[in-house]
């Protein structure tokens, strides 16, 4: 735990910056939009394919897109597309056929067969339409023979000898929107260096250079298995020549259908894709040296329409984003279910300020959670000491034998409490893990405790389960004292220690791949202390997480924090405390911001409300903290350093009160329960927030700059509760809370920060009506909840 030195750490090294200078700062997957039927472009007695939007200088949008008739069968699409041009007023459509541009010119020609996947562009005020065709060759054929290929499909003789091989990239260009098409009589780029085969899929764009970088696949070479390579290619010209580059943009997932741009407002190109399991995004600060964009994983193979339903297509391909000054406006993609293929056109919603996304919403809605710290050392019956702990390999982990363990026990008593989720940390800084890992042999495949055969994640999963509670895990990677990591860094020299960082890091990534495979959804991923970056030197965990535990909230790497941890481990957070943040991630260690460490934290505890990344902060303290102690882990002898009630409701004033959610500390002992005084402490703190805050005397809520609550009968009230619909923003700026008192207006509370929940105490008074008056604010104000309470 102890983030504070985790911090200190790279904080006294004093940087300038993250350690990464040129970062990758788009997000936008959290805003793709539910579809309608006008989002669907369908024509009848064809597929509808292949997708590529530019706006005219008519004002209107232009869709290029590929179609081919359904009497040829699917495949056709090798043999009998063609390019057709529609019109909308809307880039999400609805959309209508205008035109075929682009046919098949016949033999004689290199794009004698089918004209597919177009793209198109505007360069130097022309027009170039990029396509795909193929040949025969100097085999003749009839169009009888093409009907038949296309029947027969991939098993043809022809389609491996002649139709696959034979796809080449091409241009058309144009002076107008509307043609007339000027075609080259040769192929634009021929396959060479990380692709073979075929040059197919074209997407490009033109970097700040003025040079141009074309994106085509082809089979990845010296590959017996069927495994496609994107690869990237430069010209100054958007006719070429091309030069394939040496660096491939994708060689380690099989991949198709680029869709590329150069983000001038971010400095960064981008480029979507779809695998066999989700569209995906890469990244580059240059053109040439891709990675995985820092949203990887757009959406997996489904689209959510607006009548509730949820489409999952039998194939959903070739992804295009098109863009209005640097910003996704539409991201549209091939559907095919059935018998039918079209395109739909996902809208990409604008937000003037940051919101949450529905991860972050349901973190501070859930307010409550706790962290179950459990580790080998809990065993050895001593005092724990981290400084030791990861350095110091344990002497035998054979000494973990919890004899009566019981997570049903554990979450039943944080359930009794109020609480709404709990985590488990799988592996702490020994770097034992808690459950059955084929991938990590120091596991509990290793113990004699239970033949070997035991898992407490999945024990403590199924628990959660059983009660209601929403589980999440706590992965340790950044310590490690068996293997020897520390600070994320493998110990050794040279050659020694660079691959064993590489098997750590595969390692660390199986794990992370395991936890999100084998245990059902999560609600948080906690990395304590943060992961770093992969490009220096660290595990790639959040392309995991992304891809196979899509609603998981994340936290946290160099590369995103879906939180920030409020910096204390006091289970308490300053006021005014805003859920926006000036950095998409806090870092960790050396890669943390300079200014997080200034005046004592103060970033972390007050976020900043004109900040442009949504990033709620995490309160949280050891229940066992109180007097001098804190613990976070079991150690005998520790009863009196238990909180006692009136301080953790004054840690819940502080946390939750103050638009933090809150996690509390939990340390099962050496028999596997949770010890009965904590379960009795955390008992009557649940029963005591009950009964301040489960019946109020008069609540409303609404929208606008005042909200009126009037009461039965005047009453002394001397608590108030405010929430704000935080899936619009935080709009509130500052506020006061008045009663109306024999006839008299009075002022009896004023803040800045509401966010998920603001609790504030005041003398009692008696009062008719209460006003909440907004006195600044960035929009229309939207208040979801507006108590009053009296608390005796």
């Amino acid at each position: 735990m102890k983030k504070i030195n985790l911090l200190l750490i790279g904080l006294m090294l004093v940087v300038a910056g993250f350690a990464q200078s040129h970062p990758d700062k788009l997000f936008f997957k959290d805003r793709l939009e539910k579809l309608s039927e006008d989002n669907l472009f369908k024509t009848e007695g064809y597929y509808n394919w292949c997708s590529s939007i530019i706006k005219g200088e008519d004002g209107k949008y232009h869709l290029f897109y590929s179609r081919w008739p359904k009497k040829y069968t699917f495949l056709s699409w090798l043999t009998h597309s063609e390019v057709a041009h529609a019109v909308a007023d809307s880039p999400t459509g609805p959309w209508k056929y205008k035109e075929t541009v682009l046919q098949s010119r016949g033999k004689g020609h290199w794009d004698a067969i089918t004209v597919h996947n177009p793209k198109i562009k505007k360069f130097d005020g022309k027009y170039y339409l990029y396509y795909v065709a193929t040949n025969m060759g100097d085999e003749d054929y009839t169009d009888e023979d093409l009907v038949e290929m296309a029947r027969v499909g991939y098993s043809h003789p022809n389609w491996k000898k002649y139709l696959r091989p034979n796809q080449r990239t091409g241009v058309a260009v144009a002076n107008s929107i509307n043609g007339p098409w000027k075609r080259m009589d040769q192929p634009l780029i021929e396959p060479s260096g990380p692709i073979t085969t075929l040059t197919v899929n074209p997407a490009i764009t033109q970097g700040k250079d003025a040079k141009y970088y074309l994106i085509v696949k082809g089979d990845k070479p010296n590959e017996t298995r069927f495994i496609r390579n994107q690869a990237m290619a430069i010209s100054d010209s958007p006719v070429g020549p091309f030069v394939i580059q040496e660096k491939p943009v994708i060689d380690y997932l099989d991949t198709e259908d680029m869709s590329v741009w150069y983000d001038a407002k971010r400095d960064y190109f981008y480029g979507v894709f779809h695998a066999h399991s989700f569209i995906g995004m890469v990244s580059s600060p240059d053109g040439v040296n891709w990675k995985k964009a820092t949203e990887y994983v757009l959406t997996p193979k489904k689209l959510e329409m607006n009548d509730g339903n949820l489409l999952v297509p039998d194939r959903l391909e070739r992804p295009f984003v098109y863009l209005e000054d640097d910003e996704p406006q539409v991201l549209s993609l091939a559907v095919k279910k059935g018998d039918e293929a079209y395109i739909a056109f996902v809208p990409v919603k604008q937000q003037k300020r940051p919101v949450p996304n529905k991860r972050q919403q349901a973190w501070q809605e859930a307010e409550l959670g706790a962290v179950f710290h459990y580790d080998l050392h809990v065993f050895d019956g001593k005092k724990y000491g981290q400084g030791g702990n990861r350095i110091d390999p344990v002497t035998d982990y054979q000494v973990f034998n919890p004899k009566n363990l019981d997570t049903d026990q554990w979450i039943k008593a944080i359930k009794d409490a109020g609480f709404t989720f709990a985590i488990l940390t799988a592996t702490h800084e020994t770097g034992f893990a808690l459950y059955q890992s084929d991938v990590n042999p120091y596991c509990m495949k290793a113990l004699k405790f239970q033949d070997g055969k035991g898992d407490l994640v999945r024990d403590f999963v199924n628990s959660c389960r059983k009660y209601g509670i929403k589980p999440g895990i706590y992965l340790g990677i950044r310590w490690n004292s068996f293997v020897g990591v520390h600070d994320f860094k493998v110990n050794g020299e040279g050659a020694f220690r660079e691959n064993r960082q590489k098997w750590y890091n595969q390692m660390v990534e199986g794990m992370v791949k395991e936890i999100c495979t084998n245990y059902g959804e999560l609600f948080e991923i906690w990395f304590d202390g943060g992961a770093d970056h992969p490009a220096n030197g660290s595990p790639d965990v959040l392309p995991i997480v992304q891809q196979y535990q899509p609603n998981c909230l994340f936290y946290h790497n160099k590369q995103l924090a879906e939180a920030r941890w409020g910096g204390s481990e006091s289970g308490t957070v300053a006021y005014p405390c805003w859920s926006t943040f000036p950095y998409y991630s806090t870092g960790a260690g050396e890669s943390a911001h300079q200014s997080i460490g200034k005046n004592n934290f103060q970033l972390l505890k007050e976020g900043d409300p004109n900040g442009a990344y949504w990033m709620p902060a995490m309160s949280d303290a050891p229940l066992r903290g109180y007097n001098g102690r804190h613990e976070w882990f079991w150690e005998p002898g520790d009863e009196a350093h238990i909180f006692p009630v009136e301080n953790l409701m004054e840690m819940y004033y502080k946390s939750v009160g103050r638009n933090s959610t809150l996690i509390m500390g939990l340390t099962p002992d050496p028999d596997g329960v949770l010890p009965e005084p904590d379960v009795q402490r955390l008992k009557e703190w649940g029963d005591e927030i009950k009964r301040r805050f489960e019946t109020p005397v008069a609540q409303t809520k609404g929208e606008g700059k005042k909200l009126v609550l009037k009461l039965s009968k005047a009453q002394p009230i001397n608590h108030v509760i405010i929430q704000e619909e935080i899936a619009l923003g935080e709009r509130v700026r500052r506020y006061k809370v008045e009663g109306l008192v024999k006839g008299k207006w009075t002022k009896l509370c004023e803040g800045q920060s509401i966010g998920q929940k603001r609790i504030q105490q005041f003398e009692p008074v008696e009062c008719s009506k209460i006003r909440l008056t907004i006195e600044q604010f960035e929009e229309l104000p939207s208040i979801k909840n507006f108590a009053v309470y009296q608390v005796d």
